[in-house]
Parts: structure tokens; sequence; C-alpha cells
């Protein structure tokens, strides 16, 4: 992913200023009152503005955790994360990652540059979304897919191609997982002077409670594809509770 400036990885994934939040929480699809959306850093490297059809402020965006997220313990950092606020627990993919809890769309973002020319990350984290609100877990999993890719992190007009769209379980629990390949733009990823052509993007939304959501995500381009093989892993290591 691209980041901002600043800021470790996909700063709500790779945001850019003033770009939407995901999901808060509240497990609102399509729009919260009263989230501006704004980050208060910038995230990427060399520009300012939002990109052409960046997600628009009033979509939702992750909670630190919903109601909780005044109560519940902050993360602990790698290379083992217990994130209250999502009651999730999780490896990290590798050594060298640095958090970040301010992002706009994901509250939690462990993230280790891969590129230093143009701050290209590879990055894991999760979020707290909240009551489904009658929306299926697949449902709220394309849907931060969808706000990822317009708030720019993959660049302009990437190629978008599901891998795998899969009921399962995680821990015990019922989860949902969405594994999507983004090609960039070739003229694009040129004109940033990118030597990455391909990310893989793994989001899960899994059930934490009767009627209450959380997820976790990792996204990690070619430039170090040798972690997409460690993904199932991890996966295996993600505590629910």
């Amino acid at each position: 992913m691209r980041v901002r400036l600043g800021v470790l990885g996909l700063a709500a994934i790779g945001l850019l200023a003033g770009c939407a939040d995901v999901v808060d929480g509240n497990g609102a699809l399509g729009g919260v009152p009263g989230h501006s959306g704004a980050s208060s850093t910038p995230d990427f490297p060399g520009q300012t503005g939002a990109p052409s059809g960046s997600a628009s402020a009033s979509a939702p965006s992750l909670s630190p955790g919903g109601s909780a997220s005044g109560t519940a313990a902050p993360p602990t950092p790698c290379p083992h994360v217990t994130f209250a606020a999502a009651k999730l627990a999780f490896d990290c993919l590798g050594s060298g990652f640095r958090a970040d809890t301010g992002g706009s769309i994901w509250p939690l973002r462990e993230s280790k540059t891969v590129e230093s020319a143009t701050g290209w990350v590879v990055e894991e984290g999760a979020g707290h979304w909240g009551a489904t609100d009658g929306h299926s877990l697949a449902a709220i999993a394309t849907n931060v897919r969808g706000q990822m890719a317009d708030a720019g992190g993959y660049g302009d007009a990437p190629t978008i191609t599901t891998l795998a769209d899969d009921d399962t379980t995680v821990d015990g629990a019922d989860a949902h997982l969405l594994h999507t390949r983004f090609t960039l733009n070739p003229t694009w990823a040129k004109s940033r002077k990118t030597a990455v052509k391909q990310e893989q993007l793994w989001i899960l939304a899994i059930k934490v409670g009767s009627d209450d959501v959380s997820l976790w995500y990792t996204s990690i381009p070619d430039l170090v594809k040798d972690l997409w093989a460690k993904v199932p892993s991890i996966i295996k290591s993600i505590k629910v509770g």
C-alpha cells in the first residue's frame, strides 16, 4: 500500500487527507452521521489532495472499539497483537513492524516500509465494526474493500480480481474471508516510480459476539510476495474474545 508522509502503512489503508473512514463500530453501510472522515496527518508522500473517485465523507469507518473504545486497553505491539477494543488477538507477519492507531479507516495498523523511495508498505491490522444492522459478513467485507480501493491506496484505476470470497470460521467464530489481488495501473505506477506491480489484500469479517463484528486485514505488495504464503498461518493465529 501507498502511505501518507509521516504515517505508517495504510493510514486507513493509505488514505489521502480528507478521505473518508470505513467502518465505525455501529455497523452502518454507506454512511455514518457525524463522521468527517478526515485524517489528521497526510498519508502519501508528495500528495495532499484526495484522488478522483475517493470515498465520500459520509462513508462509515472502523472504530477503535465502538462504544467500548473509551474503556478498552490499548493494543499490544508486534510480534503478537492483542486488540481488546476489537476483541481480537493475532500474530504479526514478521519483525520490524510499527503500530499506528490514528488512521482514518483502520484504527490499528502495523506496517513496515518495503520501498523507501515511495514509502510503500506491507501492513496488517484490525478494527471494530459493531452490529451487523442486517448486513452479511460478506457484505461488510466487500464494503470495506471498496472503500479501501476508493481511498487511492492502490493507485488510480487498479484492476481488482477476487481470489476468494468464502464463509469460514476463525477460532470457532463465524467469519467471511475476502481475498483480493490489485494489479496497479502501469501508467500510474510508472508516474509514481514504484516497482510494485501487484498487491494482495486479505480481509476477514469476524463475529465477535451475537451481533458484533470486527475485521482483520493484511495487504502485501509483490515486493515481499514471499509473505503471501505466510497469511494462512497468521489467520490461524487469530483468537476471538
